[in-house]
């Protein structure tokens, strides 16, 4: 067993270090503050924030959320993980108030670490030697620096992270012009807040931003939230039904982006919404959403809908004290506006000023998984630096820690050729995500979920009934096309027979196990499902999980989802069928070390075998 320490207490260290001790490890938890929870320890500063990602989707694998499916507040997940930690008894392992100085490797390959020990004015320096180290600092940790543009601005600046009461009392009493720069989660929330005490609240873009509700509806997005804390809501209304479902990842990308650019037309959706949407994925028309980060929050639109924000789309700027001119993209001025205060709703940055690394680069897409270094992935890796493109980044640091802790127990290994497959990664993603690329973080949530999984050992299974009744269902498909475009083939055999099948195995969908296939392929893919075989394993977590969602009650039969069916189901068929042809030139590139390029047409292939390294196997052919 090795001697691990971990740095950061936050959401994603915590179930770094519970991995590493299930596994066996004498580990040590490094945090610079007094308490646990990271961002959300100073959640108090935002009464009203709530996560964009359902609370059973944020939960760890192992330790699903007690509450209803429903949105937490900052508070509620703060809770959520003390309870997690006093659960798993972590707190031993944990020393307070220690901020690592710096961390270098030494020529016998173990770690040297300096920590500065106890509150500022009375801290002492310890020294600690390791086998190995995991950074889980967070990528929300350090505040970009403000736009070159606003150097001239002579008001008040501040960055999401002060954003608090005490600023919206001011705003409110003194009707303050603001701007909210950037177009994120907290430019969402806090543009909408401010829209409600000042008449004069502008949102600056770059470019268009692409939306998502947390409900997959029209109505109020915080009434709901708000309501959802007392009620029941179906599971197939939230967001992360539709676009981490296993039949969307199953699809190819193109595919799950044209029913995107459909559903943006129709009236089912924030008008507003679907016209951001629309706008900002004109550059990507096949990978639509896909090619961009999505903010899943529709508060914004809601604002602009009911006019209590405007939105400017600008490249630049020019600011001269409080004036500010909006520039258009060929050159002169599009608006002018006067400004009392800016927030700066403009993200992070990742920084890492105590290791000690020489050739390090600063950048999760040269690692592999996001999580090993090349050279150094046997010994340092760094959890939480997978920002999934729908889904929680907890989720993601929880599976890295998974594998993390069997590769330093000697039970799972790196690739030999892991280096070669970050850098394949990182050109993968990077054309990819080309309308966001700067956030380096970006992962797809299916294919990176899955892929980790494979290696960790704990993908999920269904029982062996389930498997036959697909695949029979799957032949009833091929017969009834080979009746319909090749009918001498088949002789003599009746049209009935395979319609006969169809109906029969449709039918064990929803009723084999409550249907566990239906809830396979159409409810969210929560982390719970990864708890159910493999290291650590679980059932009986993913077992109470889908029973708190029977079917019957749990799926809403709305306008929107009989469309979701309409649309999934013919392209399920048509990617089962076009899959065959697509693995043979997969596997052959893959053994050669070449990416499949999408001109040779990579991007056909399920969504969830195209980034990441994911496995695809001889076995996903007939797997449901």
């Amino acid at each position: 067993m090795k001697r691990v320490a971990v740095i950061g207490a936050g959401p994603c260290g915590l179930p770094a270090l519970k991995e590493l001790c299930d596994a066996g490890h004498d580990a040590v938890l490094f945090e610079r503050s007094g308490t646990l929870g990271g961002i959300f320890a100073g959640a108090a500063a935002y009464p009203d924030l709530h996560l964009t990602i359902s609370n059973w989707a944020m939960a760890f694998s192992d330790f699903p959320s007690p509450q209803r499916l429903s949105y937490s507040s900052a508070e509620e997940y703060l809770q959520y993980l003390k309870d997690y930690a006093r659960h798993f008894n972590l707190e031993r392992h944990i020393q307070y108030d220690s901020e690592v100085h710096s961390a270098q490797i030494g020529e016998n390959g173990l770690w040297d670490l300096e920590v500065l020990q106890g509150l500022e004015g009375s801290q002492t320096t310890s020294r600690i030697r390791v086998d190995a180290l995991v950074v889980a600092t967070g990528a929300h940790h350090v505040p970009n620096d403000p736009p070159v543009e606003l150097a001239g601005f002579d008001g008040r600046v501040l960055h999401s992270s002060e954003y608090n009461d005490a600023f919206k009392r001011e705003v409110a009493e003194k009707k303050l012009r603001v701007m909210v720069v950037g177009g994120g989660e907290s430019s969402a929330d806090i543009s909408s807040e401010l829209g409600e005490l000042s008449p004069n609240v502008t949102v600056w873009l770059r470019r268009p931003h692409c939306f998502g509700p947390r409900y997959l509806n029209k109505a109020r997005e915080m009434d709901q939230v708000r309501a959802n804390k007392m009620h029941d809501f179906p599971a197939n209304s939230f967001l992360e039904a539709a676009t981490t479902n296993r039949m969307s990842a199953a699809q190819n990308v193109y595919l799950y982006g044209l029913w995107r650019r459909i559903l943006w037309r129709l009236p089912i959706l924030n008008s507003a919404l679907n016209r951001m949407c629309i706008e900002s994925t004109a550059p990507a028309f096949f990978l639509n959403d896909q090619a961009t980060f999505v903010t899943k929050n529709q508060r914004m639109c809601e604002a602009v809908e009911d006019k209590r924000v405007e939105v400017l789309v600008s490249p630049t700027i020019s600011v001269n004290k409080r004036i500010c001119e909006f520039h258009a993209a060929r050159g002169g001025v599009i608006q002018r506006r006067n400004f009392d205060a800016v927030v700066l709703c403009t993200g992070y940055r990742l920084d890492f000023p105590w290791l000690k690394l020489e050739g390090f680069r600063v950048n999760p897409r040269a690692w592999f998984l996001h999580c090993f270094p090349d050279g150094v992935g046997h010994s340092l890796s760094f959890v939480g630096y997978a920002r999934p493109h729908q889904g929680g980044i907890p989720p993601m640091a929880e599976i890295q820690a998974r594998y993390v802790a069997q590769i330093l127990r000697g039970d799972r290994s790196l690739p030999s050729n892991y280096a070669t497959l970050a850098r394949n990664d990182e050109v993968a993603e990077r054309k990819y995500y080309y309308i966001s690329p700067n956030l380096h973080t970006l992962v797809d949530y299916a294919a990176f979920l899955e892929s980790v999984a494979r290696r960790v050992g704990c993908e999920p299974q269904l029982p062996a009934s389930c498997t036959i009744a697909f695949n029979l269902h799957m032949l009833s498909v091929v017969l009834i096309v080979l009746r319909r475009l090749a009918p001498s083939h088949l002789g003599n055999v009746s049209v009935w027979y395979p319609l006969i099948l169809w109906v029969a195995t449709t039918a064990g969908f929803v009723f084999l196990y409550d249907g566990l296939l239906v809830k396979w392929w159409l409810y969210p893919q929560w982390p719970v499902w990864y708890r159910q075989r493999g290291p650590g394993a679980k059932p009986i977590v993913l077992q109470t999980i889908l029973g708190r969602v029977p079917l019957w009650k749990s799926t809403a039969i709305t306008p929107g989802f009989i469309l979701l069916l309409l649309w999934s189901i013919p392209t399920f068929y048509i990617q089962r069928l076009l899959s065959p042809f697509l693995f043979l030139p997969h596997i052959t590139l893959t053994a050669l070390g070449l990416r499949f390029r999408e001109a040779w047409g990579g991007l056909l292939r399920p969504k969830m075998v195209v980034l990441h390294s994911n496995i695809w196997r001889v076995a996903d052919l007939f797997l449901p």
